[in-house]
């Protein structure tokens, strides 16, 4: 028995169930074939300008093109926005789908459209679709061989979770309370007991529902799992000798974080950098916002590279919508679905290319359109998820995790 079965097991006992030897040999039944794939998403919430991060439409009218201006980068004829200094000297590394949109202008559904690839807006429309994380977490397990979590959110976002996959799949959550709490358990001589403690609770649970014990006792499994694990390990960035880089700002830190969990083993792990919903004075805000995120790309490419995760990893950079081509009376742009954001970085594909393109204004997608449901493919395809993959809902209902009609955005738009 694999020390992670033995620490499940053990964790299942703890909560008064027993697992089977089958239900052991089902958590973990699909040995991963593609184990050295994994996802680094990077979400922009509140919706990032798509003109002044990727598409500077220098040649448009001045009330259109980027209010801060373009750059040219180390790839011939490919230009992006002013602020993006470090980035263009990478370019070379990253791949930008000029012509990615969908057509909602709503904060929470189109969160949802672009992290799970579904849409969900309107009426007669789907229900909440699970995000790409908790499909991977499904698909391969919730808990990799060294006990880190298959998914983990540092700083989470709207529907990023399991919806009615169910919630064991939805992913470690990695506040920074969560971590502090997670080393100070792991050391306290009390964790047994408050297991033990545990035991009492989950008398209730059986006697409600048989579904909502398992349910309980896997998560907590999970946990368990984590505490006992190298998880700990992984979020102690201060011991990294990359951290004099990354440690002047939260997100710089959580981005090493997030590297250091894809290099001990999780596949799937997002980073949130909020506070791109820019009304007004957007010039101001962006050289708040976006050098920070310019600082950390540049930063984040470099150091996959260093430890070998280039080629394996995939770096995609994205946010709900994009802003609208004409500035408004207050120096701002407003919600634009039309056009979305998206940059994807990754050794195993031909980088330092644009793919797709827009109109003059920036305003229409012409040539290479592509939606979010071709990201959901382009992610799943890279980490060996099958585009045939079925299941059943709580409702006893089927579903068909990828759309028969996505295209992957690296090879076949």
């Amino acid at each position: 028995m694999k020390r992670r079965d033995f620490i499940k097991y053990g964790a299942s006992i703890f909560g008064g169930t027993c697992l089977s030897a089958g239900n052991i040999t089902a958590s973990y039944a699909q040995d991963i074939k593609e184990d050295e794939k994994a996802v680094l998403f990077i979400f922009l919430g509140g919706g990032a300008t798509h003109i002044e991060t990727f598409n500077p439409i220098p040649l448009a009218p001045a009330e259109r093109r980027s209010t801060t201006g373009s750059i040219k980068t180390n790839v011939v004829g490919m230009e992006l926005g002013g602020l993006f200094k470090e980035l263009s000297k990478r370019a070379d590394k990253i791949v930008i789908p000029r012509a990615f949109g969908h057509r909602d202008q709503n904060h929470a559904s189109a969160v949802h459209w672009v992290v799970t690839g579904e849409a969900n807006f309107g009426a007669g429309t789907s229900s909440n679709w699970p995000s790409y994380g908790s499909v991977m977490s499904r698909y391969y397990g919730t808990n990799t061989d060294s006990g880190l979590p298959t998914y983990v959110k540092i700083g989470s976002f709207e529907h990023d979770d399991a919806a009615w996959l169910g919630g064991k799949y939805t992913g470690y959550d990695a506040t920074r309370q969560g971590r502090k709490d997670l080393r100070l358990m792991g050391e306290s001589y009390a964790f047994k007991k408050r297991l033990q403690m545990l035991d009492l609770i989950d008398g209730g649970f059986k006697a409600k529902s048989q579904q909502l014990a398992k349910d309980w006792s896997d998560i907590r499994g999970q946990a368990v799992e984590i505490i006992l694990g190298d998880a700990a390990k992984a979020f102690r960035v201060e011991k990294d000798p990359a951290y004099d880089s990354f440690k002047d700002t939260n997100f710089g830190k959580d981005a090493l974080t997030a590297i250091r969990l894809l290099q001990a083993g999780s596949k799937f792990v997002t980073l949130n950098l909020g506070g791109w919903d820019m009304h007004q004075n957007i010039v101001g805000s962006l050289e708040r916002r976006q050098v920070e995120l310019d600082t950390y790309l540049g930063k984040i490419m470099d150091l996959l590279e260093q430890r070998g995760m280039y080629e394996r990893v995939m770096l995609v950079t994205t946010s709900e919508f994009g802003r609208t081509p004409k500035v408004n009376s207050n120096a701002g742009r407003d919600h634009f679905g039309k056009l979305t954001p998206l940059m994807i970085s990754c050794g195993s594909y031909d980088m330092g290319r644009v793919i797709g393109t827009t109109n003059a204004n920036a305003d229409e997608a012409e040539d290479g359109r592509c939606e979010p449901k071709d990201l959901a493919w382009t992610i799943f395809n890279h980490l060996g998820i099958n585009k045939a993959t079925r299941w059943t809902a709580t409702d006893g209902r089927p579903h068909d995790m990828i759309k028969n009609d996505a295209k992957n955005i690296l090879t076949e738009v």
